[in-house]
């Protein structure tokens, strides 16, 4: 048998060569990174390093079910309401390693290997969904998307991204082609049901999402009532009731299944699935003996409020959001000051590079895919045809905008959407210049593939404004591996230090902390915050309220207190403060005195 000469093989298997050439990229990208994260861990955000932290302290035998940080303000300690599920596949890289290596060093692998990992399958999910819904050109294309993007390829996928926004990123995918699908439909529901239920085990921000791709399935079961359609939409509420109830068990504790929280997935976030899937299978079991699609509807629709009104003591109090609780100076605290929590126009005033970097490709996306389809909008055909899943595309894409205007966060979740819809575009477009070799037709090719796939390089004079880090915040040399082990010399101590300190503190060295941005626990979030706001008389009485022994300071650092200011640059010295000697110049520490 004559070997199959590379050009042809190239162009028999496209999809097959893009994909090695994406996920290569992306295994060379965490070496490269994975050889300088020893460095470049301590600058990651500090959900990534407190996960580290916590799958480091389960490792080392804490309770699967006490997610409790002990040593940010202990001895209490606060409830991290994140997800062991994560820190079991994070640990899954990090066991091997640790039986021949330092635990500090297999960590930093398993941290280096597990978003790239995750990475990896967003690329097989996207290649391979786009070839089955719009064909093998426009799943290359997709996988160039994924890859080349900055949102999908860097910002929640670079070495040491262990925060849980890869993973929901993944789970999105999953279930937006699930939504899609044009066959198999007991497969693809299954699939869907339970993206959506692991990635509402991971974290609540794709709720909303997850509701709007629900209308959009129950659309497609109202308009298109073929028997695949429904199955699909059966397997899909079945998949998410039990796979929500399961993975809910598996995360929380007996003794706290009683506890309605809403900030995780609880007993308030059951009752809305339950409702949906009641509101949603009832009336499709009874559509055969009434027929049409306005009692199916309108049958929906006074279940969901019937199950809303029911369930109203456990939902009433979440309409508050997460931050509900917290006092007002801390839910402004975090509007104004927490980066992603901002809304998009508010975010571009300050990050205009990465706003832009992270928008262009969903506007080109959408605005493209929409002329698409309006289009083809007169093209006979029934049932999930192509431009049928464009458009189902492109209302979850304007839905995903539309959470933008809420959180920046949000905007993984229509990310999910893009590369599908510009793979397809973009082979139009290029049929389009092959059949007639027009010049404007080529430009308009290169242009939408530039705003979909890589807009950075348009904005390469901007770029470097988006890689601030929290390092930028406090100081590189402040917030760095090595000058913090030297807080080591010191023996254990509770630390008063700043927000962007606590988990690093947590990470490299022995000692307790006071504060980190958890919103489970007020003081935590507010000590490092608000708390070094506050002038000399104010931050004593709160070092001791709080039962701190020393207090942390970046050498140099301009804080809001003139005080802290003051002590950071070595002017000013208090009677309560004792100066403790360290073996570097780049930390400052207190030992409170009486």
């Amino acid at each position: 048998m004559k070997p199959v000469p590379l050009i042809k093989f190239c162009q028999q298997r496209p999809l097959l060569v893009v994909l090695i050439g994406a996920i290569t990229i992306a295994i060379v990208k965490a070496v490269f990174d994975g050889l300088r994260m020893e460095e470049n861990f301590i600058s990651m955000g500090n959900d990534d390093i407190m996960r580290l932290v916590m799958v480091r302290d389960w490792m080392a035998g804490q309770s699967w079910f006490d997610t409790r940080q002990y040593r940010l303000m202990p001895p209490e300690g606060v409830l991290i309401h994140w997800s062991r599920y994560i820190d079991a596949g994070i640990a899954a890289f990090i066991l091997p390693f640790s039986y021949f290596l330092p635990m500090e060093k297999a960590e930093l692998i398993g941290a280096a290997i597990w978003p790239t990992a995750i990475l990896i399958l967003t690329l097989l999910v996207v290649g391979f969904g786009t070839k089955r819904i719009f064909g093998p050109i426009a799943a290359c294309f997709a996988v160039l998307c994924t890859i080349l993007w900055p949102l999908l390829s860097d910002l929640h996928s670079q070495a040491g991204n262990l925060d849980h926004h890869n993973i929901q990123v993944l789970m999105m995918v999953i279930f937006v082609y699930a939504v899609v699908w044009p066959d198999r439909p007991i497969a693809a529901g299954i699939a869907g049901g339970l993206a959506a239920a692991f990635a509402l085990s991971t974290g609540l921000e794709t709720l909303l999402f997850i509701v709007a791709g629900g209308i959009v399935l129950f659309g497609r079961c109202v308009f298109d009532p073929r028997p695949e359609t429904q199955r699909l939409m059966v397997a899909f509420c079945l998949a998410l009731a039990a796979g929500s109830l399961a993975f809910w068990l598996g995360l929380t504790s007996p003794a706290l299944r009683v506890m309605p929280v809403c900030d995780q997935l609880g007993t308030p976030m059951l009752s809305v699935i339950t409702i949906a899937v009641v509101a949603t299978l009832l009336p499709l079991a009874l559509r055969n003996r009434v027929p049409g699609w306005t009692f199916q509807v309108g049958a929906t629709a006074f279940l969901t409020v019937i199950g809303i009104a029911v369930a109203w003591p456990l939902l009433g109090p979440c309409l508050r959001g997460p931050y509900g609780d917290l006092p007002p100076e801390l839910q402004e605290m975090i509007a104004t000051r927490i980066t992603e929590a901002k809304p998009f126009p508010i975010y571009i005033q300050t990050h205009s590079a990465a706003a832009l970097a992270f928008i262009i490709p969903v506007i080109t996306a959408l605005t493209t895919g929409f002329f698409l389809w309006w289009s083809r909008r007169g093209a006979s055909g029934t049932g999930q045809t192509e431009n049928a899943i464009l458009g189902q595309l492109l209302l979850l894409g304007v839905f995903g905008v539309g959470l933008l205007f809420l959180q920046m966060r949000t905007v993984y979740m229509v990310a999910s959407v893009v590369p599908a819809i510009g793979g397809l575009c973009l082979t139009v477009l290029l049929n389009g210049y092959l059949q007639t070799r027009h010049l404007a037709k080529a430009a308009l090719l290169f242009l939408v593939a530039i705003g979909i796939n890589a807009p950075q390089l348009v904005l390469a004079p901007l770029w470097p404004a988006t890689k601030g880090s929290p390092t930028q915040r406090e100081g590189a040399k402040c917030r760095n591996y090595e000058t913090l082990l030297a807080l080591n010399e010191v023996p254990p101590a509770v630390i008063l230090n700043s927000t962007n300190m606590g988990a690093p503190l947590l990470w490299v060295t022995h000692h307790s902390t006071l504060a980190a941005p958890y919103h489970r626990s007020p003081d935590a979030f507010m000590n490092g915050v608000l708390g070094f706001d506050l002038e000399e008389t104010a931050f004593e009485n709160l070092a001791r309220e709080q039962g701190a022994t020393h207090v942390l300071l970046c050498a140099g650092q301009t804080y809001v207190s003139d005080f802290l200011t003051g002590l950071a640059a070595g002017d000013v010295s208090v009677a309560w403060l004792r100066p403790v000697p360290l073996s570097n110049d780049e930390q400052l520490l207190f030992a409170l005195q009486d």
